[in-house]
């Protein structure tokens, strides 16, 4: 008997559904393009522990019928293809007819879908792809796909899945980016019986982006050339945020997760935003059907483009010519001045003002970095400015402080000026040393967030004059409800608010005067990239170094002469002083 053998249907199910349903959000992806290529104008979707146990999408699209309903669960089963010549010019969201068999095949699976023609509906249940059940029902035109204990059948994929939290942040994040290209229809979306989001159809892709984007500032950008069209709405570099979340993209309407598009938008900023730092935004991408293949992967996330370079070189273009026009300049400085006139109207001490502004009156006031480093870097070696004694004892120097030598080593480099707002020259006796202000200064402050957390678990913090309102996209508020202890314990407290806005009431002290709004956002950010398994230590390690980057001096940020030698004084207590807490070298000897 040979060897190789036909592997029976069941199995055969289970490996293509591993292709397309890898977690909850695929899933949800599938039924909603399913929806919206049905017509629909309203989508609901009802979810019970991040859709691990329910994951129900309801619609009010075009339904089928009993004998539709049922072959659309065979495989390879569609309505959007017929022959070889439709697959080149696709215009459905989805046309390989796999996605519901296979969802069946790992889930206890319902379906129920009328049309409009017909009286009473249709009911179809499967268990792990079996056929249970054909029955007529009464119910409303459209369709509604309920999928229970997703992965019930297959433990191996089963234990793969993620805290609901997670899960359902991924589930949100689709429902997100589906309803920026479809803003003709609306989207519900419940968990638990909480309402998430709730989307109403909407005329233009502006008016989506308002609900989306509440607190982003987005312009348009556009190109054309040769049949390929690239237009959109992309966030200023004042607004780049420390995880790529909110940066979106779409060919011929479909929501993608492709590589090259991601890079071009985020290289089109250049050294607009800092290294690490990703723009907001939305860009899609038109091109006739010859030009783009979809038919790359089974969950139509990559795509190609026959004149990539084209594409790439329109979106460059369209999002360089944004950023030459600088439209951001006008609304921070519109920001700045109701800022200011907010807290004048309120009749409070306009000498504290400025510590309690999210912005200054300059672009790199607004960082709060370096009216900070007046009070902080002046200081004295017996003050409260001290690192621990473990990051002062002399009697077990770390190793890497064998970098540049013993200790004493930074403050006793002759000081030669400051070159490009970067680097601070010092003379060596092998040559120059640059020391990068930045990567110093946030290096001595996350030692000092550090062991101030490690003596008393709780940063000293300062109460807002002014609290501060910010509003959260759904995935970000299932994260800071998920973390709000962890924040507190950093000195951070919020208080819920209402329709996804928070109030800040208090921050640390060291963030005084920086941009508190920022800040929440890229903690919040960095939490949601956070590993599940990580310790408590690990998360605020995380956040720490979040918040020194935050409160130390910028590029361009120009240093006094004893605002300099207090920075490298600082340097010498730090413990590890040879690079800043995400591993960039705080100096470069050229000799």
């Amino acid at each position: 008997m040979g060897k190789i053998r036909l592997l029976p249907d069941e199995l055969v199910s289970k490996i293509a559904a591993g292709e397309i349903v890898e977690r909850p959000a695929s899933v949800v992806k599938e039924l909603i393009e399913n929806s919206l290529d049905a017509g629909s104008t309203l989508i609901r979707l009802d979810l019970r522990a991040g859709g691990k146990r329910l994951i129900s999408v309801s619609d009010n699209g075009e339904g089928m019928t009993r004998d539709d309903a049922l072959l659309s669960l065979e495989r390879h089963a569609t309505s959007k293809i017929r022959d070889i010549r439709d697959l080149f010019s696709i215009k459905t969201l989805g046309f390989r007819g796999e996605a519901l068999p296979s969802i069946a095949s790992v889930s206890r699976f319902r379906l129920t879908s009328r049309t409009r023609e017909e009286i009473v509906g249709v009911r179809i249940s499967i268990n792990g792809g079996t056929l249970k059940s054909v029955e007529e029902i009464g119910c409303p035109e459209g369709t509604t796909v309920e999928v229970a204990y997703l992965f019930y059948n297959t433990p191996a994929r089963l234990k793969f899945m993620k805290s609901d939290e997670t899960e359902l942040s991924n589930i949100l994040d689709i429902v997100q980016r589906e309803a920026l290209s479809h803003t003709e229809a609306g989207f519900e979306c419940l968990h638990e019986g909480r309402m998430l989001i709730q989307l109403p159809a909407r005329k233009t892709v502006r008016e989506r982006l308002s609900e989306i984007f509440p607190d982003t500032e987005l312009f348009e950008v556009r190109a054309e050339s040769d049949g390929i069209r690239v237009f959109g709405f992309m966030g200023g570099p004042q607004d780049a945020r420390s995880t790529a979340q909110r940066l979106y993209a779409y060919v011929n309407g479909r929501a993608v997760r492709d590589r090259f598009l991601s890079r071009m938008m985020i290289d089109s900023y250049g050294r607009f935003i800092d290294k690490g730092k990703f723009p907001q935004g939305v860009l899609f991408v038109e091109a006739p059907a010859d030009e783009v293949d979809i038919n790359v992967h089974p969950t139509k996330n990559e795509v190609r483009f026959r004149r990539s370079r084209m594409v790439g070189d329109l979106i460059k273009s369209s999002v360089m010519s944004m950023l030459q026009d600088a439209p951001w300049i006008k609304g921070y400085h519109r920001r700045v001045e109701n800022a200011v006139r907010s807290f004048y109207e309120g009749g409070d001490s306009p000498d504290y003002a400025w510590t309690k502004l999210t912005m200054g009156s300059s672009p790199h006031e607004s960082r709060g970095s370096i009216i900070e480093s007046k009070d902080s870097l002046k200081l004295h070696p017996n003050d409260g400015f001290n690192l621990s004694d473990e990051g002062a004892s002399d009697s077990k120097e770390p190793e890497a402080q064998a970098l540049f030598g013993k200790r004493g080593f930074f403050s006793n480099l002759e000081i030669l000026g400051q070159l490009k707002g970067l680097y601070i020259v010092c003379a060596s006796k092998k040559g120059m040393i640059l020391i990068d202000q930045h990567a110093a200064h946030e290096r001595v402050n996350y030692e000092r967030l550090r062991n101030a957390y490690l003596k008393r678990k709780v940063l000293e913090n300062q109460e807002l004059l002014i609290p501060l309102t910010i509003d959260l996209s759904p995935q970000e508020e299932m994260v800071l409800s998920k973390h709000k202890d962890d924040m507190e314990s950093l000195g951070i407290k919020l208080e819920e608010f209402g329709n996804g806005s928070y109030v800040v009431r208090s921050i640390p002290s060291i963030l005084r005067n920086s941009d508190v709004e920022g800040i929440m956002k890229d903690v919040i950010g960095e939490l949601s990239l956070l590993e599940e398994e990580k310790s408590l230590d690990n998360k605020v390690d995380h956040l720490i170094s979040t918040m020194a980057c935050h409160s130390s001096v910028r590029a361009n940020d120009s240093l006094s002469r004893e605002e300099m030698i207090a920075l490298l004084e600082h340097l010498d207590r730090a413990e590890f002083p040879h690079s800043c807490p995400h591993g960039r070298p705080v100096a470069r000897e050229i000799t």
